[in-house]
């Protein structure tokens, strides 16, 4: 009699792009509903509920930054790390896309709304604050991440590192630019968002299980739990403050920023830890989402005009086709990008496009 087959067991990349196509799937459902709610109904319920998904779905950026620390830093740690190659790697694969993201969309932008193509200054405004289109700010905060980058390396090379002093030590800096920045005026960020200050909890944790992965693994088997709680008490303590911010309510925004600091990165661990579990599950599940994390940048980059589109179609009245319609313009932000990506796939495009 033979022995029955065991199921492989799931590789780290198998989580990593499953992270990340879950993480897109967020983004490109959070942008749709962006312009959606202005078709429904104020005060309605489907109003309301629309609202709450698009608060729901708010933690992407950080989702994206704490994987992208998770993997540079593993990249690090395991193997001698060469600061002129990852320098150069990065301008090849990060700052030439994003420049040449930032020209596509400018240029769209004057075409479509109108403006001198040839304002130097609006182009150094874009470049510097990641304004040539509204999604780009997240190549921008990467960048400014990959240029400290190697001053952290021998920090998480370091052996003696604990979990909750990472935690409390992110939120105390992170508190501490709130205040410089929000309070003092000693420093003066013009779009704080746009800033790799502005992340520290999520980069530091992607950084922290980045230099010792089978510590997460380890800690998701037998500390889910936990990570469920934590990220529910950020969700309940972020929502409501962002549901009020949406319909024009006064809201504290010191009470805001922690709030989303919390849910956020608190969602990004549930978020890393879900992919895991979904690794081990089955190919037809699992398959999708790891194709789309594989893809998950350039579908990034390319969905916002597909949703320009969507915008001048609009939707029905009806709230059941209202939300088919919803789910109909998500698919294709989806499809349609990942279909040209794998067009052009292995191209010198494509690595000119996406630096891949």
């Amino acid at each position: 009699m033979t022995a029955r087959p065991t199921r492989p067991r799931p590789t780290r990349i198998q989580a990593i792009d499953i992270f990340r196509g879950l993480s897109i799937l967020e983004v490109v459902s959070h942008h749709v509903l962006g312009f959606s709610i202005r078709f429904s109904t104020e005060n309605s319920h489907l109003h309301a509920f629309l609202i709450f998904l698009n608060r729901s779905l708010h933690f992407a950026v950080p989702a994206f930054l704490f994987m992208t620390a998770v993997v540079f830093t593993q990249a690090a740690v395991l193997k001698p790390f060469n600061v002129r190659r990852f320098y150069w790697g990065r301008v090849k694969k990060s700052l030439m896309p994003y420049v040449i993201w930032t020209l596509l969309y400018g240029i769209y932008k004057i075409e479509v709304f109108g403006g001198d193509l040839l304002d130097w200054q609006k182009w150094l405004f874009w470049l510097q604050y990641g304004k040539g289109y509204y999604h780009l700010y997240f190549l921008l905060i990467a960048l400014q991440f990959y240029a400290l980058f190697p001053l952290f390396v021998p920090i998480w090379k370091r052996k003696e590192r604990h979990f909750w002093r990472v935690v409390l030590i992110s939120f105390a800096l992170q508190i501490g630019v709130y205040l410089l920045n929000k309070e003092t005026g000693i420093i003066d960020f013009r779009y704080p968002a746009t800033m790799v200050w502005w992340y520290m909890p999520a980069l530091a944790l992607g950084m922290y299980f980045g230099s010792r992965y089978r510590e997460f693994e380890w800690v998701w088997r037998n500390y889910r739990l936990y990570i469920f709680i934590g990220a529910a008490a950020g969700y309940a303590f972020y929502l409501p403050l962002a549901f009020n911010a949406m319909l024009g309510l006064p809201v504290n925004n010191y009470q805001y920023n922690i709030a989303h600091w919390i849910f956020t990165t608190s969602f990004a661990l549930m978020l890393f830890g879900l992919a895991h579990s979904f690794a081990r599950g089955p190919d037809w599940f699992k398959g999708p989402l790891g194709f789309l994390g594989k893809h998950s940048l350039q579908i990034y980059l390319m969905h916002p005009i597909l949703l320009d589109g969507f915008k001048k179609l609009g939707y029905p009245s009806s709230p059941f086709l209202f939300m088919l319609t919803f789910v109909v313009y998500v698919a294709l932000a989806l499809l349609v990008p990942l279909g040209l990506a794998y067009a052009i796939r292995n191209t010198r495009l494509s690595v000119w496009l996406f630096g891949r």
